[in-house]
C-alpha cells in the first residue's frame, strides 16, 4: 500500500494517547463507556456535550457517577488544531493547549506536586490538536479507506517531544459492530512499540461517527495510571 507523509502535530498525553473528538458531528449528547481491556470492568465514562458551532465539553464520571475531569475544546481557530483545557481531579493532572498567532503554547503538569511544565511550539500547516484527530480521518477518509497509509506525529507535552504513528485500515477488533471500518494508528519506531500498544478506532461506514475506540485512556487514574480501555459510544 502507498504510504505519504502528513505534517501533523499531535498534542498528547504522556503515554502517547489520542483522543477522538467528535467537532463536525451534528449532535444532542455522546456518551462513552470506558471498559478495562484487561478485567472488562467499567473504569469511567465519558459524556461529550456540544456548547455551540466552534466548541464542545467533555465531563468524565466514576461508574457511581461522581464527575472527575472535565475538558473544554475551542475550535474556533482551527478544526483540526483546536485549544483545549482538560483537568483531572483525580490527581490533580492539568493540560493546557493554546493556539497563539503562529505558536502552540502548551502547559503541562503531571499532578497536584509537580512543577508546570511549558512549551511552545511554532504552529504549521496541517498540524492536529488533540480531538483534532476525528477531523483529520474525516479529511483523509477516502484515502484510508482505499488502502492508504498515514505517517502522523505526536507530540507529548510531559516529554516535550513528538512520536510517530502509521495509520491504515485494520481489521475491525471482535465485537465491533457489524458494518463498521476501522483504523489502526501504529507507532512507527520499535522502541515505542515496546510501551505503546496500537490504538483501533472503528466507524460507522455511512455517517463517519466513531463507535469504538481501544488502545491507552486520555484520561490517568489517582496514581497517574493510564490503563488499556475499550470505549463504546453510544449517539444521544
Amino acid at each position: 500500500m502507498a504510504c505519504f507523509r502528513v505534517c501533523l502535530l499531535r498534542i498528547g498525553l504522556l503515554t502517547v494517547t489520542v483522543l477522538l473528538g467528535f467537532a463536525n458531528t451534528a449532535m444532542a449528547q455522546i456518551i462513552g463507556s470506558a471498559y478495562s481491556v484487561k478485567t472488562g470492568e467499567l473504569l469511567y465514562r465519558e459524556t461529550h456535550q456540544q456548547i455551540n458551532d466552534s466548541a464542545y465539553s467533555v465531563e468524565y464520571s466514576e461508574p457511581n457517577g461522581e464527575v472527575f475531569a472535565h475538558k473544554t475544546l475551542d475550535f474556533s481557530q482551527s478544526k483540526i488544531t483546536p485549544s483545549f483545557l482538560q483537568l483531572n481531579e483525580r490527581n490533580g493532572e492539568r493540560i493546557d493547549v493554546k493556539q497563539l498567532g503562529r505558536q502552540l503554547t502548551v502547559n503541562y503538569l503531571e499532578n497536584r506536586d509537580a512543577k508546570e511544565e511549558t512549551e511552545s511550539v511554532a504552529l504549521e500547516g496541517g498540524m492536529i490538536v488533540d480531538a483534532g484527530f476525528d477531523e483529520f480521518v474525516k479529511q483523509y477518509w477516502q484515502a484510508l479507506v482505499t488502502g492508504k497509509e498515514l505517517d502522523v506525529d505526536y507530540l507529548v507535552p510531559s516529554k516535550q517531544t513528538t512520536f510517530g504513528f502509521r495509520v491504515s485500515k485494520a481489521t475491525c477488533l471482535d465485537g465491533t459492530q457489524n458494518g463498521a471500518l476501522c483504523f489502526s494508528l501504529t507507532p512507527t519506531s520499535w522502541l515505542v512499540k515496546m510501551a505503546v500498544d496500537p490504538i483501533v478506532v472503528a466507524y460507522d461506514s455511512q455517517d463517519k461517527r466513531l463507535l469504538r475506540f481501544t488502545g491507552r485512556a486520555n484520561i490517568c487514574d489517582t496514581k497517574g495510571k493510564y490503563e488499556q480501555v475499550d470505549i463504546q459510544y453510544q449517539y444521544l
